[in-house]
């Protein structure tokens, strides 16, 4: 019943179009990678793309199409995508996904602590994988052991975050355990308590807002990299 909400959140978004973007800070260029959530694409992520764009951000999607939820398969691909990115533009990436694709952002960045400038994250288990979200009974069915994947989430915290993170969270949503999206481990993890939809994140305008300015904060942390 908490996602019936999105309705208004995307008629809002609508109504106020390009003003939507007034006032915030410019991009310059800096290179943006989107992921989507479970069950989405590349179109879910389209008005995210088209008002980064609009300040001036390089923004490409993860061209991987609909997010089946198959991490360890999605992951290698990546890799290679954000290396290759880097090595084309010189500079590093930074990394914004909404649900499942916020989980697979804070994967690549402990993945590649090099390349990767930053995480913003969306309503995204920081625990638990898929156990405390909607999204559950689905896993199960397909032969998922979702005790087993908490404990590879958790074992994974083994391997720090190094760059900034920054976690979107909403007390009000209803396809994700808002407890289970805190990172409680990552030193520099930034929490910003939202009142949104699930879905309504990646096209609410006052969520935008704060993306683009968290954003736009990040440049300005000089974040200690623990030693080694």
């Amino acid at each position: 019943m908490a996602e019936t909400r999105f309705a208004l959140e995307w008629w809002q978004s609508r109504r106020l179009g390009d003003a939507a973007l007034a006032g915030l800070p410019r991009g310059d260029g800096l290179p943006v990678l989107l992921l989507p959530g479970y069950g989405a694409d590349e179109r879910t992520m389209g008005t995210l793309e088209r008002r980064l764009r609009a300040l001036g951000y390089d923004v490409r999607h993860w061209q991987q199409g609909r997010n089946h939820g198959m991490v360890q398969k999605l992951l290698p691909r990546l890799v290679e995508l954000v290396r290759n990115w880097v090595a084309e533009t010189g500079q590093p990436v930074t990394l914004v996904g909404w649900s499942l694709g916020g989980y697979i952002a804070r994967e690549l960045a402990r993945e590649l602590p090099d390349v990767v400038a930053g995480v913003l994250t969306m309503g995204s288990p920081a625990v638990g994988g898929p156990k405390y979200t909607i999204t559950a009974n689905a896993y199960r069915r397909r032969g998922f052991d979702l005790d087993a994947i908490e404990s590879e989430m958790a074992r994974r915290d083994a391997l720090p975050i190094r760059c900034p993170l920054t976690i979107l969270f909403s007390k009000v949503d209803g396809i994700v355990s808002w407890p289970a999206t805190l990172d409680r481990i990552t030193p520099q993890a930034r929490h910003i308590e939202v009142d949104c939809s699930h879905i309504g994140m990646v096209f609410d305008v006052r969520i935008f807002r704060i993306i683009a300015q968290a954003l736009a904060d990040q440049r300005q942390v000089d974040v200690a990299l623990p030693a080694g």
